[in-house]
């Protein structure tokens, strides 16, 4: 029996490997390796010159790795980088001949390439105009055959990369699903985790809660799983659990900063020293992959902060020039390839117009995938002034980007959260006006010191800010939201944050609005339309004159304006979630032809409701 249980195992694990398990092939001069199938990521490692982090010819700046990965019908140009000894998430090198490029396939068939090395001065930030073959270092081809994107994967895998459309939701390229954001927006210094190489805290502010300044997520270990990433003989575990902890709660996005050096943590950089711009951290970076891969398989997109708002001047003074370009290849390179990314010029910038196009347009030109850009606008502050006029940032950051070809999502912050539904709106039509339509998101909301509470705070702000700016802005046509912990320092407050258990009550609240559009709208189809109410307090969003939902504050009553027909009518409880409620004598009444005025289910008028109007066919 044993023996015939040992078979059965060893015969599983096989199909298993066969579905599932990465494949490793060589070919002439590389090594490949992935599933080999559609949007899960191929590697090609090659064997190059000898070098290190800090060798005198910069591995970085000085040499160039390009492929070109082409079939029938399309083309891509993907920078590759320096691998160190291939194996530096767990061996911490910083040296070695390793030479890698990631691939991310969006068809199935035969692809082929061609690699090239090059090496002169500042060649990684020139034209990336393949050479001609008497030009290069040296060059390999190769080909190899994708699959069908693997049903049964989970995240993005599964679904596809995250893809602007000219739409108002980013799109899932395999499903052809709208995407809606329910993201986690603290602490901004995800990233600054003990057990990543060279990482410590050099100055910015106290957080005297955090051992050393940088995250451990101890609370989160227990959420690590088997078969989940590690590094180095087991790190990573509280990072990674924490993120299994979010995706158990619905969360499908997370915003960080890949640099905050001379900013509020200053414990995040992705180069050697946070003076050495020019050469990078491999082992680290390999770390930061790690993680990175973990959210496309939980399908959590990556809201990649490239700079804030303290030290957008660190590189080139905020020019574009060799530090700023070296920057953002070394994401692209490293990172394009992930299918939920979302470059982000910058929190609460404060670069000009100019400048912001110059960083987009160069993003655009390097980032074969053509991953959405956006940028975080500073804070609005009621009765700011500048030379004697009403400063308002958000006009002044984003009015001049409308219609710009190398933009898509305008990142909001506001301070008032009153102002969260009337300002999504304005930025969703005005971008359909200027012909760009752009993907709107609300990404911070209220005073610096406050964002989300905790579940126990004495100042509980949930009930406000899921009327204000959670079905705020998803019944303004908002695609999402990331949500901001508030405070600098305490326990469990942006900086701080640890342990996300702290704010478990929010994530289903929000979760349960997500999954309310998802499962009862079509609302990709749908339109704001207050003008249809008599309440300027209650939210409507509406598909022509066929589909109505109305948000309804507690203690008020309001009147909609519907079209000829039948309907029927249903209330959903925004703070418990689940079933729908439909006894259809309750809560509507016809006041006159083409109207009804709404108000609480059952008399309970303590509570806030949603109201779903659907016309019978």
């Amino acid at each position: 029996m044993l023996r015939l249980a040992f078979f059965y195992f060893f015969i599983v694990t096989l199909l298993f490997c066969f579905v599932n398990c990465t494949k490793k092939q060589q070919g002439e001069g590389y090594e490949l390796e992935g599933s080999l199938k559609k949007w899960q990521p191929v590697s090609l490692t090659f064997d190059g010159p000898e070098v290190a982090e800090t060798d005198t010819i910069n591995p970085f700046l000085d040499y160039s790795l390009l492929v070109n990965f082409y079939n029938a019908s399309e083309s891509y140009q993907v920078n590759g980088y320096f691998a160190a000894d291939g194996d530096a998430s767990n061996t911490g090198a910083a040296s070695g001949n390793k030479w890698r490029v990631k691939f991310a396939p969006d068809q199935i068939g035969v692809w082929q390439f061609d690699a090239y090395l090059m090496q002169g001065d500042s060649i990684a930030i020139r034209n990336h105009t393949l050479p001609k073959k008497s030009k290069g270092f040296w060059n390999v081809t190769g080909e190899f055959e994708i699959l069908p994107a693997d049903s049964t994967a989970n995240g993005f895998y599964r679904t596809g990369k995250l893809a602007y459309v000219g739409e108002p939701y980013l799109e899932e390229s395999e499903t052809g699903k709208a995407f809606l954001k329910n993201g986690v927006g603290s602490p901004e210094t995800f990233l600054a985790y003990h057990e990543f190489d060279g990482t410590f805290k050099k100055n910015g502010a106290d957080t005297p809660t955090l051992k050393n300044g940088l995250h451990e997520y101890p609370d989160h270990i227990k959420d690590w799983k088997s078969g989940d990433p590690t590094w180095a003989n087991g790190k990573g575990k509280g990072i990674i659990g924490a993120l299994n902890y979010l995706k158990s709660k619905g969360m499908n996005s997370l915003y960080f900063l890949v640099m905050n050096e001379h900013g509020d943590g200053d414990n995040v950089w992705p180069w050697i020293a946070p003076d050495e711009q020019t050469r990078y951290d491999v082992s680290k970076l390999a770390q930061w992959e790690k993680v990175f891969t973990h959210m496309d398989k939980l399908g959590m997109a990556m809201n990649v902060f490239t700079q804030e708002t303290e030290n957008d001047t660190i590189l080139n003074k905020g020019e574009l020039g060799a530090e700023r370009k070296l920057y953002y290849k070394e994401l692209v390179a490293r990172f394009g390839h992930h299918l939920g990314v979302v470059w982000n010029l910058g929190e609460e910038t404060n670069r000009t117009t100019e400048q912001l196009k110059s960083y987009a347009s160069y993003i655009r030109s390097i980032d074969p995938y053509d991953h959405p850009i956006a940028v975080h606008n500073h804070v609005r502050i009621t009765g700011e002034r500048f030379q004697g006029r009403p400063l308002d940032p958000i006009k002044e950051t984003l009015t001049p980007l409308l219609g710009f070809e190398d933009f898509e999502i305008p990142s909001l912050q506001l301070y008032d959260t009153t102002e969260v539904h009337k300002e999504v709106l304005k930025w969703r039509n005005l971008s359909k006006k200027n012909k760009r339509q752009w993907v709107t998101y609300l990404d911070e909301i209220g005073h610096w010191d406050i964002g989300i509470t905790t579940d126990t705070a004495a100042n509980n702000n949930y009930a406000m800010v899921m009327r204000t700016s959670l079905w705020g802005s998803l019944m303004a046509g908002g695609a999402g939201n990331s949500w901001y912990f508030g405070g600098l320092d305490g326990p469990n407050n942006d900086m701080a944050a640890e342990d996300f258990r702290a704010r478990d009550q929010w994530w289903t609240i929000s979760a349960n609005a997500v999954k309310f559009f998802e499962d009862h709208l079509p609302y990709t189809e749908m339109q704001n339309r207050d003008d249809l109410l008599s309440n300027e307090k209650a939210f409507c969003f509406a598909k022509n004159d066929e589909f109505y939902v109305v948000y309804l504050p507690k203690g008020q009553k309001t009147d909609l304006a519907i079209g000829d027909g039948v309907y029927s009518i249903a209330f959903y409880d925004p703070w418990k979630g689940g079933k729908l409620y439909d006894k259809p004598n309750e809560g509507w009444k016809i006041t006159k032809p083409n109207s009804v005025e709404l108000s609480a289910y059952n008399g309970s008028e303590n509570q806030d409701w949603v109201i779903i109007i659907g016309k019978n066919k």
